[in-house]
């Protein structure tokens, strides 16, 4: 077992990952609704509970619209880790800009501008995470098995 592997799995999770795979496409509006396609189809194939899938397209969706929004990127890349008990997304993008994790406040009136005070609150763990094909942002989720 690497310890890449279990690295990738959610804190306390020592165990290998079920499933790994890789989402990559180019930085379009419509990408948010393909990637969080591509994510329901792998948590459904591994039996993710209802609310923890709810919860993690949703989180999904903020990373990946961030990434189309404020980021000069050609294409983005998820990375979905699926372990027992456990999910760790990671959504980065080829600008290989440090991603800002300091959202403002957004005003009451505002539509916008709320995607990481989610993340924040609904995810188990989250933040920026640097590899060899530059930084991003994951979350990680986990449920009881």
């Amino acid at each position: 077992m690497s310890n890449r592997i279990v690295s990738a799995c959610p804190e306390g999770r020592r165990l290998a990952p079920l499933r790994r795979s890789t989402f990559r496409y180019p930085a379009r509006p419509e990408c948010v609704k393909d990637a969080r396609r591509w994510l329901d189809r792998r948590m459904s194939m591994a039996g993710v509970p209802g609310d923890s899938s709810s919860t993690a397209l949703l989180l999904l969706s903020e990373l990946v619209t961030n990434c189309v929004t404020h980021q000069e990127a050609g294409f983005i890349v998820v990375r979905a880790h699926l372990c027992v008990g456990g999910l760790r997304t990671e959504v980065r993008d080829d600008s290989g800009q440090l991603p800002d994790l300091c959202a403002p406040s957004p005003s009451p009136d505002s539509e916008s501008g709320r995607g990481l005070w989610l993340v924040d609150a609904l995810a188990t763990r989250w933040g920026r995470f640097e590899s060899n094909r530059g930084p991003g942002v994951f979350f990680a989720l986990t449920w009881e098995r």
